[in-house]
């Protein structure tokens, strides 16, 4: 039989060798880097199955926030992974609950989610021990206390040569979160001036006792350590990224850590703001409309209190993706707040409001071909179904009918602020003045007193904003680079 031999330090690249397993037996592990770093392929991909294949005692579990997400990201990567290496013979994949196992030996890889921690504590592995945890895109893991009780799970005497080792693999988009706190803070910080000329740093005491073991390696890489980039188109991008938006080159580039700064939107200017005609005359594939109701806290979850019912705002925003598929132009606005009205104003008079609003833009739009035509989709905050419900009887008593009341959808504040943050650095986040509010917002926003990166706090115009370009957002070119946060 002919002998195969696989250089993997040739599939690796450089960059991570000190702090690979055979080279590093710590239990705690932090990735921290740029996008394209090769993190992920190299330390939640090919070190795994080396690993499996290296000692029949070993067992690995994958770890991500939700289960579903490992479908088309970690799972399908180690399928890819093993194929680049000939060995897919040596390998059962059953897809449907996603389980990779080794023929020669019985060891497995487990994908596992974090919307169960529960069930994540009483993990038995049939071969061998289970000594390994990858958590890919551990920034998504925020429950410090739920992340305890399954570290501790991890526990047990293991044979003579044989260790537990836990390895975090993240993108640093916020640095008030517990991975810095816990793992970077006194040990590895960031130092600009050395991640410009250098492709990564790195942190290493096997030594320490941290958490339910001993021993930590930290790393934080550039973009530059992944020698496998496009070197002349990719560096170019960054390079106008670092003139264009430096805030966000330290985070994309250099793998730093994000929200630095106290301003949510520190790429906003003065230019990004048009006149009503033109914004109105502009060209648009599509369009959509949103609605915030005030009642939730922007991600779909009720604010509690005694004052629960009493909004601070209500707003409606318009927005559209330019027929070019490269810009979001904010078209247009309805807001209304009842704080230092003397008579506030009911529901039922705001359902009324809005309504009249979308027939005004109706007939304002007359002439676009574009806009306000069709189907109307108009997309209420999921928190508040009797709202959309009472919009819904509201447009029929008043004779629009070619109007859709759907749910927002969810999604991550950080994944909007970042995204936007994006866009505004390319001037391709425009907005009508007929969007005063939601200029003033985004002005004067702020993050929270805990780090979160927009405090909850006068934001009603940009949460519904959110809620109409979220739903349409996949036909803007620079959303299908974007790696949601």
């Amino acid at each position: 039989m002919k002998i195969t031999y696989l250089s993997l330090y040739k599939l690796f690249g450089k960059g991570y060798t000190r702090g690979y397993w055979k080279n590093c037996h710590c239990r705690y592990r932090a990735f921290k880097g740029a996008r394209n770093t090769k993190k992920s392929w190299d330390m939640c991909g090919f070190e795994i199955i080396d690993k499996i294949i290296s000692d029949e005692r070993r067992n690995v579990v994958v770890v991500r926030e939700t289960f579903n997400t490992h479908r088309h990201s970690t799972y399908p990567r180690l399928k890819k992974i093993i194929n680049i290496m000939g060995m897919k013979d040596y390998f059962d994949f059953k897809d449907s609950e996603m389980l990779i196992t080794y023929r020669a030996t019985g060891q497995v890889i487990l994908f596992k989610g974090f919307d169960n921690p529960e069930k994540l504590t009483s993990i038995e592995v049939v071969y061998g021990y289970l000594t390994d945890v990858y958590v890919e895109e551990a920034f998504e893991i925020d429950d410090y206390d739920a992340w305890r009780v399954f570290d501790g799970s991890i526990r047990g005497k293991l044979p003579d040569g044989l260790f537990h080792q836990i390895t975090f693999c993240f993108n640093a988009w916020n640095i008030d979160h517990w991975i810095y706190k816990k793992l970077f803070k006194g040990r590895l910080e960031d130092d600009l001036q050395y991640l410009l000329t250098h492709t990564y740093a790195d942190y290493k005491n096997e030594d320490e006792i941290i958490g339910y073991g001993k021993g930590v390696y930290l790393h934080i890489s550039t973009y530059k350590i992944n020698e496998f980039r496009d070197i002349e188109t990719y560096d170019a991008v960054m390079e106008e990224l670092r003139k264009r938006a430096p805030e966000i080159y330290k985070v994309e580039a250099l793998g730093m850590w994000g929200n630095a700064t106290e301003s949510t939107y520190p790429e906003f200017t003065e230019d990004l703001i048009k006149s009503r005609a033109e914004i109105n005359n502009t060209a648009y594939n599509c369009y959509a409309i949103g609605i915030d109701t005030g009642l939730s806290n922007g991600e779909g979850k009720i604010k509690h209190g005694k004052d629960v019912r009493i909004r601070s705002a209500t707003t409606m925003q318009m927005v559209g993706i330019t027929s070019d598929f490269n810009k979001l132009n904010c078209i247009n606005e309805f807001f209304y707040s009842n704080e230092n009205e003397m008579v506030k104003k009911t529901e039922p008079q705001l359902m009324e409001d809005i309504v009249d609003t979308l027939i005004e833009w109706k007939k304002l739009y007359q002439n676009h071909p574009v806009l306000m035509k069709g189907i109307i989709p108009v997309y209420v905050d999921c928190a508040d179904i009797g709202f959309r419900q009472g919009l819904e009887l509201v447009a029929k008593k008043k004779g629009l009918f070619n109007v859709q009341f759907m749910g927002s959808t969810k999604i991550r504040i950080q994944t909007r602020v970042d995204f936007i943050r994006l866009l505004m650095a390319w001037g391709e986040f425009q907005m009508s003045e007929a969007c005063s509010n939601l200029i003033r917002e985004i002005r004067n926003s702020r993050k929270g007193e805990k780090g979160e990166v927009r405090e909850d706090f006068d934001d009603h115009a940009i949460n519904s904003n959110e809620y109409a370009w979220y739903p349409i957002i996949n036909r803007l070119r620079r959303w299908k680079d974007f790696k949601q946060h």
